[in-house]
């Protein structure tokens, strides 16, 4: 992995999360920096060697559409929103395909299905508060957590360092998305940004690590 791009990403990253938390608003080098991080992370497999070619084809596939989802969820509005949502959608679609292309299909560890617990019982909680995207965001939630089983079902036969990094990027998608939709769903909260931003740049940090 090439460690001079993570680094420049981690950098990125940090100047991005500086740029949306300010008190005086959003700095405008944010509608930048953030497509910048994500477009080194992505740019830092592209110059990895890869292990598995296909597995990283997926995996470059899959950054490519988060990064569409990152431009359209820098802008407001139910559009851009669900522009974003799409985006994000068919990536996980594209994780799956990376996490099926070297194993097949196998059955999620108990460890897996336990860990889904709390996530069921968030999307239990937001969907009614969802209204007229009720639909679309079930959808995404099930593509989701379908994405986090069968990297931890590949971590649990691959059983290497790569194959549970990817694991647990996928299960801190979780985190980062249930912690946007409770900012788009329920109520703005103090250092959001902060937290949806860090952990999506961690788990796509970890899934592209994983290819090295």
């Amino acid at each position: 992995m090439s460690l001079p791009m993570l680094l420049a990403a981690a950098v990125s990253a940090l100047l991005a999360i500086a740029a949306e938390e300010r008190a005086a608003g959003r700095h405008p080098a944010f509608y930048a920096l953030k497509p910048l991080t994500t477009t080194l992370i992505l740019a830092a497999v592209w110059a990895t060697p890869a292990r598995e070619p296909v597995y990283a084809e997926w995996i470059v596939a899959g950054l490519a559409l988060s990064l569409c989802g990152d431009i359209a969820l820098m802008f407001a509005g139910d559009r851009a929103f669900i522009a974003g949502l799409g985006s994000f959608l068919i990536a996980h679609g594209l994780f799956v395909a990376a996490f099926h292309s070297s194993h097949g299909w196998l059955a999620p560890p108990l460890w897996s299905l336990l860990a889904c617990v709390p996530a069921l019982a968030f999307f239990g909680w937001l969907i009614p508060r969802t209204g007229p995207m009720k639909g679309p965001v079930v959808v995404y939630g099930l593509s989701l957590l379908a994405m986090a089983l069968v990297a931890a079902a590949r971590a649990q036969v691959v059983d290497d360092r790569a194959a549970w990094l990817a694991s647990i990027g996928a299960f801190v998608f979780i985190v980062s998305d249930a912690s946007l939709a409770v900012c788009q769903f329920q109520r703005p909260y103090r250092r959001a940004q902060a937290l949806i931003l860090s952990t999506y740049w961690t788990a796509i940090g970890l899934l592209a690590l994983s290819v090295g």
